[in-house]
């Protein structure tokens, strides 16, 4: 089915699209038909954000709520007039993907600017004990998160996607390698024991996070092809 994209610049009407005070538009693609089927349904979004830097070159990104396809080029096309329109230089915006560069960037021309992260990945079950008594099991605090698992400063939310389980990582300061595998073990610990038909962990590592990757490959972590990238798209 087409899709015709959709301008949106009034919070109330954009609901849930909204990312916050700093977005100035949503760009969402609606199937084409009646009014009333296009103003249900919503095939994937693109929100605009300023962030206010004096450099127009770093005030503008788009997140993207779309997987990266037909639908995806129209949508940033969109963010991307609004954004020149109100002087910015460039616009950035992140995307994950198995191969680079995707198809949104060739299309539009955008160019890499750097990895953010990268999925190690290793099969479950790991076999492993729990290593540090300070590691405990949270409350989540994000929706789709079935539980986070860390201590006050470096922490794993989990996410379980049929048999494979998705460890994003996050901390407040820098960490040893010995404190990241302690953590990381007791992540793959409570797999095991709590969701025993799971087959895969895989967890997101920025490419000069050297302590992670230490304690990744302490505890059979492999690098995928599987990554996050940013793209800067030149509106001049």
């Amino acid at each position: 089915m087409a899709n015709f994209v959709e301008c949106i610049t009034d919070p109330d009407a954009a609901g849930p699209l909204w990312c916050g005070d700093r977005t100035v538009a949503v760009f969402a693609a609606r199937p084409e038909g009646s009014a009333a089927e296009a103003a249900g349904r919503v095939e994937g979004s693109v929100a605009l954000l300023d962030l206010g830097a004096d450099d127009p070159a770093l005030r503008f990104v788009a997140v993207l709520d779309c997987p990266e396809g037909e639908i995806l080029v129209p949508l940033l096309r969109g963010a991307a007039d609004e954004a020149r329109k109100a002087g910015g230089a460039t616009l950035r915006w992140i995307t994950e993907e198995d191969v680079s560069p995707g198809k949104a960037a060739v299309e539009l021309g955008a160019l890499e600017s750097g990895e953010v992260y990268r999925w190690w990945r290793r099969d479950l079950p790991a076999g492993v004990p729990v290593r540090d008594a300070a590691v405990r099991q949270l409350p989540p605090e994000e929706e789709g998160v079935a539980f986070r698992i860390g201590t006050d400063d470096a922490w794993y939310d989990v996410e379980l996607d049929d048999d494979r389980a998705r460890l994003v990582h996050d901390r407040e300061d820098e960490s040893t390698a010995d404190a990241l595998t302690a953590l990381t073990s007791a992540a793959l610990h409570a797999l095991d024991t709590d969701h025993p038909g799971l087959r895969a962990a895989e967890v997101n590592a920025a490419p000069d996070d050297d302590g992670l990757h230490a304690a990744l490959r302490r505890l059979g972590f492999a690098a995928t092809n599987s990554r996050a990238v940013e793209y800067t798209l030149s509106l001049a």
